[in-house]
């Protein structure tokens, strides 16, 4: 279905016998002829700012960097690639207008749940509409000969291989819009091209609801109540927008919940004090969670794994009840790039019976609870069921402070202690004894309105990077050090990434956004 959509936006954008008709003006927003009981669809709301976007992502450096992996000069040469293949310059309004699109107006793509995909086009000539789309038929399918189908009270213009033979691509246009399918999505043009005024997309409550507290965006995606795609999810519908600049690419996706009210729970934000305060200057990733624990206790078996879950449950402890239902909201924690990272070993397996992760990336954080007479027991308890998971923490005292020292086959792992009444978690120890050792005062409670929030700064991170030592980097630190150098410089216009997630009056917001600072185009040379 992917394909499909592709190969359709690939012809809409690319390029209809010859009607010689102007088209008649568009009523209302493309919302007027999209369908309201589609499994998805996707709206551009101005093919002109798309264009523009595509200007936007040849100036990113690391574009440039990818592009010569791919056999391409430069980020410009991919695009200029791309505009070939798809038959006009979305970058150039006039060019848009020379094969029969509005520039000014959106584009939009609708699947049905036949699994039939179609485009809806902004029609401005549709003589040079016709001709697009009747070249770009004979070109990739081979299809030249046109007819006509009368589908109620809409023309359809088809094109077939040979006459008489079913037809691979169909077109119709109607109050300014071109509805164009391939294939099984044919016979029913007419049909999208003729909604009833209830079958329309800009009678969907939740998606007007949805659109009003969107802000501006570049591209959006809804998927209705009942849409296929939403039942594994707990989502009863999602909608989704994507917007870029020169400062961000951003993606925020929201829906009404449907599944366990608990989980809701989770994601819906407290009042809590920030302890972020204890957490290392030269962290390049933070991460905050001031939901309520206590509803993560119907995924917790998912939250720690199968085989975590088994050892737990083997050795009679219960992760709810000793864990989740003691947590307060307002848990912190860090990530920063270790002293000494065997950066001679390449990239590093992901399997933890193979590599620690802590001898590249060092943790640090703190977890309040409801009681600090609780933390002790609780960690006596974990270290009694340590070994069925093959680690071993033990009771020692370091600077006069009671903590659980971590080890595994791998070396040191989470080490944890008592900080008043907070839990107090890192690796290797020496980042335990600077988060006990803060004396950070924490901040009062602040309204947020996520109960997650994850940031990495990848300026940070390149820095720590850059200022490792020789010896981080091996025998072969003469050649992977310029090399993984040269890959930062490529890539410094990537700024951070920010991820948060919350929930209120029964929905939840998802935000993904990655900083960048594209720098401005060199001016032409006279």
């Amino acid at each position: 279905m992917t394909r499909r959509v592709l190969v359709l936006v690939l012809l809409a954008l690319a390029g209809c016998s010859k009607c010689g008709k102007k088209p008649e003006a568009a009523k209302g927003g493309i919302e007027q002829v999209l369908p309201r009981g589609a499994i998805a669809v996707v709206v551009v709301p101005s093919l002109k700012d798309s264009g523009a976007k595509l200007t936007l992502l040849e100036q990113v450096k690391v574009a440039g960097f990818v592009a010569p992996l791919q056999g391409f000069a430069s980020a410009k040469a991919f695009a200029d690639e791309v505009v070939r293949q798809l038959g006009v310059d979305v970058r150039s309004p006039a060019e848009m207008e020379k094969v029969g699109l509005d520039p000014a107006r959106a584009m939009g793509a609708a699947v049905l749940l036949t699994g039939d995909v179609y485009l809806v086009l902004p029609v401005k000539d549709a003589s040079a509409l016709n001709a697009r789309l009747e070249g770009i038929s004979v070109n990739r399918f081979g299809a030249g000969a046109g007819a006509e189908q009368k589908q109620g009270d809409i023309t359809v213009k088809t094109f077939s291989t040979q006459q008489g033979q079913p037809a691979r691509l169909g077109y119709a246009i109607a109050n300014g819009w071109a509805f164009v399918g391939r294939d099984s999505m044919i016979p029913k043009l007419g049909q999208a091209a003729s909604l009833g005024e209830t079958d329309r997309l800009s009678k969907d409550e939740q998606l007007a609801e949805a659109l009003k507290t969107a802000g501006s965006h570049d591209l959006y995606a809804w998927l209705g109540s009942g849409s296929p795609v939403l039942q594994t999810t707990p989502l009863l519908n999602a909608f989704v927008t994507v917007s870029l600049s020169n400062t961000a690419l951003e993606a925020r996706i929201s829906g009404q919940w449907k599944d366990k009210p608990e989980l809701l729970a989770a994601l819906t934000p407290q009042s809590a004090q920030d302890f972020s305060g204890v957490l290392p200057a030269d962290a390049f990733l933070t991460a905050r969670y001031t939901g309520d624990a206590k509803g993560l206790g119907v995924i917790s078996r998912q939250l720690i794994g199968p085989n975590l879950a088994r050892a737990f449950e083997a050795g009679g402890f219960e992760l709810k009840t000793e864990v989740l239902d003691r947590l307060q909201p307002g848990t912190v924690l860090s990530l920063s790039l270790a002293d000494r990272p065997p950066m001679d070993r390449g990239v590093p397996s992901f399997d933890i019976r193979q590599t620690n992760p802590f001898a590249y990336a060092h943790l640090s954080g703190v977890a309040p609870v409801s009681s600090a007479e609780l933390i002790m027991p609780t960690l006596t308890k974990v270290a009694e069921v340590a070994p069925r998971f093959g680690a071993k923490l033990e009771k020692q005292q370091r600077e006069g402070k009671d903590l659980f020292f971590t080890t595994w086959a791998q070396g040191q792992g989470v080490h944890f202690a008592p900080k008043g009444s907070l839990v107090a978690f890192a690796s290797p120890v020496q980042r335990l004894d600077a988060v006990l050792a803060s004396e950070a005062a924490p901040k009062p409670a602040a309204a947020t309105s996520d109960a997650f929030t994850m940031s990495v700064d990848f300026t940070k991170l390149a820095n720590s990077v850059r200022g490792l030592p020789e010896s981080a980097w091996g025998l072969g630190g003469f050649a992977l050090k310029p090399t993984t150098v040269r890959w930062l410089d490529a890539t410094d216009d990537l700024k951070g990434l920010t991820v948060t997630a919350g929930a209120k009056d029964g929905k939840v917001l998802t935000t993904v956004k990655l900083s960048l600072a594209i720098a401005a185009p060199a001016p032409k040379v006279q």
